[in-house]
């Protein structure tokens, strides 16, 4: 290669890193084609070209230094040496973007949605990670790293090039001001406002058409902080009426003006019945049979509850991550975009606790999961809860027939019986909560025993066989809870962290109908056969109706803030799940759902009301306003 002038050089490389980015998306369109089919042709190119705004913005962010360098009008910008280096360089952090960008697309098979903000909790298992790269995705990342090294070398070589014109003139000083214009502009993405973020990059108003113009190191390095959501899109005041209206009921009652969404049961009576939160990873409402009636049959145990128990048809997940759902479960609240996870800094705006409500009522709290302690972080985030005792793998003993090691800490069947062992010795009434890991790609079986299908750790066979597994040890925990003095005074919940995102090989094609917001739609069953009647209720709900329904139960005088409400409360006229997926957040109610990219509102389905739409932007106005200004919960 040769090139005419320094100029022509530094252009092509820039040239040449678009295409590369372009490249990229184009392979992550092809990859999830089944993803992408609600956009048309027309809107395809749209996205496709807004997403060359996005790969322009993170070029010239990480590469306008090295190329104001390559063209700076002194003698050693002409030798060689010093080029190659540069070309180096560039090749590097280039490289280094694109191997982060190759990994997202494969976690966009997951979830749905790029990497975001939680990038660090991710990189707190690692284990578990790695257990993922070598089972479901060891020869991309082989090609990836061959394809990083690639880049560095072409990088090297166009720079290592013969430049015919050498000379340096005098004028080339004030082409400087031109280039550093030129530069600025791209990094900002757009002339006035804020610089270009990840909701202007949604060339129509669909979530595929932002997914397929963003990429995941774009939305880690510009999207998701709380410096930058704007979360003003209805003012306080009008949000926070707006919420009120729609979490109104005759159950609870607010009961103070300084912190206008706190509130407190109207009950007057108390019981002291003992809960059981049993929270299954990765569950997704479309494989229970009761629920479903896709016919997998792999949840007997599951499909038995949900007919003697209470079994809610629509209800979601409040987020897509395990801590999402920990949260919700935990705080009654679904995650402000931007704001940090808890564990990392929420916990900061006082949100209220379900361990420590429980406590106050003279409650014994225990939180326990099959991971390692750490995993997750549910160590940190169940002693900010409340909860006096935790658990996780370490302490849990081989008891069952189980065959070979899970990657994650332990098999589901042994946390069962661990946890059985600590609640006949734990103090009543309590609280308990206990996160599986069994159901986690990969999907490593625990024994031929239960398997019902041909086995393999990445395809949907092999999940079936896991969710069969934790049915059957679910069986086996409430064989022996029934035996158990405190059994007929204790309410359990069934529920889901999120649904499974995995991409499964062998998936069967199911379309529910009359689901909103299906990715987010997990079970959820109430059983307790001495206290509760069954029945199958309709009403939308999410994981942040749980502690509203645990204090209407118990009537706990506690005050408490959530956007939820008791799911027993027949007087709730509203009933809705607000969601977050990445950087977007969304509502659905028993019409319809529609979601919201911080510019605009998105994706329609159904027969949503103006009023939803008002109150999806209202929620998180309101939501972010109180927590910014220490005004969510009262501190005791």
């Amino acid at each position: 290669m040769q090139f005419k002038n320094r100029y022509t050089q530094v252009i092509s490389a820039v040239i040449f890193s678009i295409l590369l980015f372009s490249n990229l998306r184009l392979f992550f369109y092809i990859s999830y084609l089944d993803y992408f089919n609600d956009l048309t042709f027309f809107e395809t190119i749209m996205s496709f070209f807004m997403g060359i705004r996005v790969d322009v913005a993170l070029i010239f962010t990480f590469t306008s230094l090295i190329w104001l360098a390559l063209l700076l009008p002194f003698k050693f910008t002409t030798n060689k040496t010093s080029r190659s280096l540069l070309g180096i360089l560039w090749g590097t952090l280039l490289g280094a973007i694109i191997f982060f960008n190759i990994g997202d697309i494969l976690y966009f098979g997951f979830v749905n949605r790029h990497l975001n903000n939680e990038l660090a909790l991710i990189g707190n298992d690692v284990g578990i990670l790695v257990d993922m790269v070598m089972d479901f995705y060891l020869l991309q990342t082989i090609f990836g790293t061959i394809f990083y090294f690639v880049i560095i070398y072409f990088f090297y070589k166009v720079f290592n090039s013969n430049i015919n014109n050498k000379t340096i003139k005098q004028k080339e000083w004030a082409n400087m001001l031109l280039i550093i214009i030129i530069a600025f502009l791209g990094i900002r993405g757009k002339l006035d406002g804020i610089s270009f973020g990840t909701s202007d990059a949604f060339a129509v108003n669909k979530i595929s058409s932002g997914n397929l113009a963003l990429n995941g190191f774009f939305c880690f390095y510009r999207g998701g902080t709380i410096h930058n959501t704007d979360h003003s899109a209805v003012k306080p005041d009008l949000a926070i009426k707006k919420v009120k209206d729609a979490i109104a009921s005759n159950r609870f009652k607010f009961i103070d003006n300084q912190y206008p969404l706190m509130r407190k049961s109207t009950s007057t009576s108390k019981n002291n019945y003992n809960f059981v939160i049993i929270m299954i990873e990765s569950l997704s409402a479309k494989y229970l049979d009761e629920l479903a009636h896709n016919n997998f049959k792999v949840t007997p145990t599951l499909d038995k509850l949900a007919q003697q128990g209470q079994l809610f048809t629509n209800f979601f997940a409040n987020g897509q991550r395990s801590q999402e759902g920990i949260t919700s479960i935990y705080t009654g609240m679904t995650q402000p975009v931007g704001f940090e996870n808890l564990g990392e800094g929420l916990e900061l705006y006082n949100p209220s606790y379900l361990g420590a409500m429980a406590q106050k009522n003279g409650y014994s709290t225990l939180a326990m999961q099959s991971s390692d302690r750490g995993s997750f972080r549910v160590d940190k985030l169940s002693s900010l809860a409340g909860f006096s005792e935790y658990y996780g793998a370490e302490d849990i003993k081989k008891t069952g027939s189980e065959s070979g090691e899970p990657n994650y800490g332990a098999w589901d069947g042994n946390g069962f019986r661990f946890l059985s062992s600590k609640l006949k010795t734990i103090k009543e009434p309590f609280i308990s909560f206990f996160f599986t890991a069994s159901t986690h790609s990969p999907f490593y079986s625990p024994g031929k025993q239960w398997e019902k299908y041909p086995h393999d750790t990445k395809s949907e066979n092999g999940y079936l066989n896991t969710v069969n597994y934790v049915d059957s040890q679910i069986q086996e925990f409430l064989e022996t809870s029934k035996k158990e003095p405190w059994f007929d005074r204790t309410i359990f919940i069934f529920t889901a962290d999120h649904t499974n995102h995995t991409q499964l090989s062998n998936a069967k094609k199911i379309n529910p109908s009359k689901v909103y917001l299906n990715e987010f739609h997990v079970p959820l069953i109430i059983y307790a056969p001495k206290i509760i009647k069954p029945k199958i209720s309709p009403i939308v709900s999410s994981h942040n109706d749980i502690i509203p329904t645990i204090i209407d139960t118990l009537g706990w005088g506690n005050s408490f803030t959530t956007i939820g409400n008791s799911l027993f409360d027949d007087s709730v006229k509203n009933r809705f799940a607000f969601v977050k997926m990445g950087s977007i957040v969304g509502i659905s109610d028993s019409n319809g759902s529609i979601f919201y990219n911080f510019k605009n509102l998105i994706s329609e389905k159904g027969s949503i009301s103006r009023e939803r739409e008002e109150l999806l932007l209202s929620i998180d106005s309101a939501q972010a306003h109180l927590l910014k200004n220490s005004k969510w919960m009262k501190k005791d």
